[in-house]
This record gives C-alpha cells, sequence and structure tokens, in this order.
C-alpha cells in the first residue's frame, strides 16, 4: 500500500512538471509544418486541378467553421506519388495528386477531407503531441518539439514523408471518420461516397498486418463502421443547401 502512494505521489508530481500544450502552440506547430512541406515538396500548378480540390475543401471548411473556430484557411494542391492529404492546426490543408487516383469522385474526396478535418475538431494533433511529451520526458522535449521536427510532423499525420511514422490511434482514426462522415454530409457530398473511397483503398493497399498489430482499423472496420452511421446522417445529406452542386 505505501508503495501505490509513493508511485501515486511520484506521478503527480511529474505530471506538474509536464506542460500542457495551449491551443496558440499546437497552431503555430501546424504553421510551421506546412511551411515546410510547402518549402521542400512541388505544388501543383494546373488551375482545374485546383479548382476541384479547393471547390469540395472549402465546402468542408464552410460547414465546420463553428467547431474549428479558424477564420481563414489554406489549400494546397502538392505534386507528389504520395496517397495521402492532411489538415493541421492553423488552417491549413493539403493534398497530394496521387490521392486523386484513389479518391475519384468530389463524395470519395469529400470524405478525405472531411475526415481531416476531423482530426482538427478533435484536437488529435495536439493529443498526440501531449502524449510524446509525457513518454518522452516533459519540458525537455516541448523545446524540441518546436521546430517542425519529426515527431510534430507525426503527430499531425504526416510523418511518414519525413521517415518517422506516428499515425493516430485506431479510436482517433475512427472518430476522424464519423466527424468527417457527417462533415461531408452537411457540406451535400453523399456519404456513400466514404465506402467507396475506403473500398478503393483496400484495393490500393491490398493485404495488412493484422488490426491488432496495427494503430488503424483494418479497411473492412472502417467500411463496417461507417455503413452503420449511414443512417444517421443522411437527413444531413437530403437537407443540406448545398446538396447536387458539383465541384
Amino acid at each position: 500500500m505505501k508503495a501505490l502512494k509513493y508511485l501515486f505521489l511520484l506521478f503527480l508530481v511529474f505530471c506538474q512538471t509536464v506542460p500542457i500544450l495551449e491551443d496558440q502552440q499546437v497552431d503555430k506547430m501546424g504553421e510551421e509544418a506546412f511551411q515546410k512541406i510547402k518549402s521542400e515538396t512541388p505544388i501543383e500548378k494546373d488551375p482545374k486541378i485546383n479548382q476541384y480540390v479547393r471547390c469540395i475543401a472549402n465546402r468542408i471548411i464552410e460547414v465546420s467553421r463553428n467547431e474549428t473556430n479558424i477564420k481563414e484557411w489554406e489549400i494546397v494542391v502538392f505534386r507528389s506519388d504520395l496517397i495521402n492529404a492532411f489538415a493541421l492546426p492553423g488552417g491549413k490543408i493539403g493534398v497530394y495528386t496521387a490521392i486523386l487516383n484513389v479518391a475519384k469522385t468530389q463524395d470519395q474526396l469529400a470524405a478525405v477531407l472531411g475526415h481531416e478535418v476531423g482530426h482538427v475538431i478533435k484536437k488529435h494533433g495536439k493529443q498526440r503531441i501531449q502524449t510524446q511529451i509525457i513518454a518522452m520526458g516533459g519540458l525537455k522535449v516541448l523545446e524540441g518539439l518546436i521546430g517542425t521536427n519529426p515527431t510534430v510532423m507525426g503527430a499531425f499525420g504526416i510523418g511518414a514523408q519525413y521517415g518517422v511514422i506516428l499515425p493516430f490511434s485506431r479510436s482517433q482514426e475512427s472518430e476522424a471518420d464519423i466527424v468527417g462522415l457527417s462533415l461531408m454530409a452537411k457540406a451535400g457530398f453523399n456519404p456513400q461516397g466514404a465506402i467507396e473511397l475506403w473500398e478503393n483503398m483496400k484495393q490500393v493497399s491490398g493485404s495488412k498486418m493484422p488490426e491488432i498489430l496495427s494503430t488503424h482499423p483494418a479497411h473492412d472496420t472502417r467500411i463496417k463502421e461507417l455503413k452503420e452511421k449511414l443512417p444517421s446522417v443522411y437527413p444531413l445529406y437530403n437537407f443540406s443547401p448545398y446538396k447536387d452542386k458539383k465541384c
């Protein structure tokens, strides 16, 4: 019993020495990370591709504005073979051109962007960075995080580009899926597109390790969870003022 009390006291002391990140700090990290990617990755100049991506992204942004509290977003399309997209704290969205080969319709791309904005709404990047600070030693780690090192990149879901993979947890990914499903429905994109997206992802990725060994849900698990939520979001889609508008 005494040993347990001692460990508990040590835990309290440690927690008091661990810095709690402010939203402004995380926003700054997101902005710095975005600038780093822009400096290292070619930007797509094709006006048709840019207009298409921004049209979809802007509708997701509009319906999520009250939840993100971000007034202005920057949207950049990167020319890359990476099948990826991301949304960062501070209002930054990046879309790699290769994902357009997988998210083949506007509804499917809306599912991608809704999911990524869902991570921002739920502050998953902040949670991941805070976890790393606790796991790696507090104040000194925080000092090292400023400057967009790979830990920050990974926490924002873009770490694979920098050789460090620090993906969101299964629960965070599932949460972002559900938030994104609602966002795309509110923005007038058919929620069925989310199912189609992950069917496409399943085809691209092929066989994967068992879900229990992965930090991401298996594709079949994601599809099953999304299908279960479809009936609850279709009213949002049917009454969306953006329904039937094309990008």
